[in-house]
């Protein structure tokens, strides 16, 4: 492959033992056969059933393969950062540990990033899950493509390449990872999704959840982050402007409809409900510019590169040829 030298694959690991093996055969046997060097990254995000001495034993036998072991659950999003701190690839795979993106769609998804673009989503169209996780996925994907403005089918799709510009660039936090390319396309960098296979789950169980508030409150919140660059004293200074004015409205409303003698009785009851909204918008123009202000002090410190290491247990890096 031209201008790639070494790939590095991140993969998040929760309880996902009995397909660590086989998942990493199964990518050496791609990228030996494209003549890639690479680096294994797995990040074990407190999985109890094993999973970290499993990996400890295959790294004894595949020095490539690096271990970052977390004390406990923090989520997909994070054990991705984790991982991408300590990869070194020209380009980044994301992979999830289940087996159900196969490591074989690699090749097809390098020549689409040969073809020059920052970023590559695989695009599940032959997808084997419930009719259920099926409908719920393309509701999400409906939603993500209509307010975000990015024209992706399967955004969620755990298969993934970036280049490393790009995966140095990312500060993925809450639940973001399900939105790696809305994020990369407001960054200004290309992204093109591909075809991929996709195969049924042999072993373990899903972690993926029905319910799916948490990705539209990811929605929501990316919407409102990327509108200002990750400035929530601006959002929250222009929301409270249109509460002070709309508390105007309300009060002078409620004066009217107190100050009028004889007044019909729909006026009089709507009142009790011109109060409290006056009251409501009261509240929200005072507090919201210090709650942003707030907020903007804190992202400084929040999630930053220092703070994800207090989550470690333990790393071990990888070898790798360059």
């Amino acid at each position: 492959m031209e201008q790639i030298k070494t790939v590095s694959v991140v993969v998040p690991v929760f309880n996902e033992a009995e397909s660590l093996e086989e998942l990493y055969q199964r990518t050496k046997t791609v990228l030996d056969g494209l003549g890639l060097s690479f680096e294994f990254i797995a990040v074990d995000d407190g999985s109890n059933d094993g999973s970290y001495k499993r990996l400890v034993n295959l790294r004894e036998r595949f020095p490539n393969i690096g271990i970052i072991s977390h004390r406990c659950n923090h989520g997909k999003s994070m054990a991705l950062m984790q991982g991408l701190a300590l990869a070194r690839g020209d380009v980044v795979v994301m992979m999830d540990a289940d087996l159900q993106d196969e490591p074989e769609n690699i090749p097809l998804m390098l020549e689409k990033i040969d073809q020059g673009f920052d970023m590559v989503n695989g695009w599940r169209v032959s997808r084997k899950d419930s009719l259920l996780k099926r409908l719920l996925s393309g509701v999400f994907n409906l939603i993500t493509r209509k307010l975000l403005k990015v024209r992706i089918h399967d955004i969620n799709c755990g298969l993934k390449i970036l280049r490393k510009d790009l995966y140095k660039n990312l500060n993925l936090r809450g639940d973001l990872h399900r939105l790696i390319p809305a994020i990369a396309q407001n960054l200004g960098f290309s992204v093109a999704e591909i075809q991929v296979s996709h195969a049924p789950r042999k072993q373990g169980v899903s972690k993926y959840s029905l319910l799916r508030y948490r990705g539209l409150l990811d929605i929501i919140s990316l919407t409102s982050t990327l509108a200002y660059r990750v400035r929530p004293f601006h959002v929250f200074t222009e929301i409270a402007f249109i509460a002070w004015c709309l508390f105007g409205i309300s009060l002078a409303s409620l004066i009217f409809v107190l100050m009028t003698h004889h007044s019909p009785v729909w006026l009089c009851a709507i009142a009790p409900a011109l109060f409290f909204a006056t009251f409501v918008f009261l509240i929200i123009g005072t507090v919201f510019p210090v709650a942003g202000l707030i907020l903007d002090n804190l992202l400084a410190h929040v999630n930053d590169e220092q703070w994800r290491t207090n989550l470690i247990k333990e790393v071990l890096k990888p070898e790798i040829d360059q």
